[in-house]
């Protein structure tokens, strides 16, 4: 049985939400200041596992640039924690993107009373992709969370239960670790049959299959997921209380071919958000990295000023209405 997060109800429905989490606009910076800390991760699996961990700090005067970048957000690294127990996110990266790469979404979930933990897929990023081991690392990217999501129950002390939000793979990493169950036989059957798919050629006949749904999971944010289809047709039914969300001009993980049908299969609750004229990456900062999709140097495109916002808003309304129970968030949320 798959844990659902208890809401407390008083009466005529008025929900009492966690002291921690007061309702604070989503559209605007949090309570909380905003620390970062970088780990290394032991993994039983074998080898370690890099994380950065986002979380309510006291005060963080200065933001550190997210090394080997000049960018700067809200964080500053190693900043005082803030008292208390905060509920979590895992967050996982995009198909050659790092642990940081949406840090203005991790930065606002922080900042609204979330510790947020993101590891770094191996062999899956900016820094040390490698293409031949894509199917080893669609096995082994649902348990990097699991594990991340574990010690950071233990070091920050959060809640045992946690939402999920990911990015194209990481989306479906996210779907995966939510509820998905992987079929073999369909997604073999898809792809051999005349399916397109981002994913198909991942699929190895003789690899093994992702490591099961985590049940500590009770919500989360798909952002322009790719591999419904490995999931089977109806697979993504267990998964509860995900949005999707999508870039109307995403030529990697199209609306009608991979977003869409995603958010057709997912369980109740959920909700489906297009980013107008946006791109796959304009839930990164990739583009912001190098120019890896024409969307990068085209001014047509939605644009992070104009777009950024709007995730940011979206996602954390999505979390804290999943977080609190409180129908309030409602009025964030398309």
């Amino acid at each position: 049985m798959r844990y659902t997060r208890p809401v407390l109800l008083g009466l005529l429905a008025c929900v009492v939400q966690d002291p921690l989490v007061s309702l604070v606009d989503p559209d605007e910076a949090g309570p909380w200041a905003v620390g970062r800390t970088t780990a290394l991760v032991d993994d039983d699996r074998g080898g370690q596992l890099t994380v950065d961990v986002w979380y309510p700090a006291t005060e963080a005067p200065e933001p550190t640039p997210y090394s080997p970048t000049i960018f700067t957000g809200l964080a500053q690294h190693g900043a005082p924690r803030a008292d208390g127990t905060f509920p979590l996110v895992a967050f996982s990266h995009g198909n050659s993107g790092i642990r940081w790469q949406s840090y203005f979404v991790t930065e606002w979930l922080a900042s609204h009373g979330f510790v947020v933990v993101a590891p770094d897929h191996p062999n899956n990023t900016l820094f040390d992709y490698e293409p031949s081991l894509l199917t080893q690392v669609m096995e082994r990217r649902p348990g990097d969370i699991s594990r991340a999501a574990t010690w950071a129950m233990g070091e920050f002390g959060t809640e045992e239960t946690y939402l999920i939000v990911g990015h194209s793979f990481g989306a479906w990493t996210t779907l995966a670790v939510a509820g998905g169950e992987f079929d073999a036989d369909w997604v073999a059957h898809w792809c051999d049959t005349g399916g397109v798919g981002e994913l198909c050629g991942l699929i190895d006949a003789g690899g093994t299959p992702p490591e099961p749904p985590d049940a500590r999971v009770y919500g989360g944010v798909a952002m322009a997921p790719c591999g419904w289809y490995t999931f089977g047709d109806d697979g993504l039914g267990a998964v509860e209380g995900v949005a999707i969300l999508g870039g109307e001009r995403d030529l990697t993980c199209p609306m009608d071919a991979e977003v869409q049908p995603a958010a057709d299969r997912v369980g109740d609750p959920t909700l489906l958000y297009t980013v107008p004229n946006g791109g796959h990456f304009i839930f990164s900062v990739m583009c912001q990295i190098g120019p890896v999709q024409p969307e990068c140097d085209d001014e047509t495109y939605a644009q992070p000023d104009d777009a950024w916002d709007d995730i940011k808003a979206v996602t954390t309304a999505w979390a804290l209405r999943q977080w609190t129970g409180d129908a309030a968030y409602d009025k964030w949320l398309p």
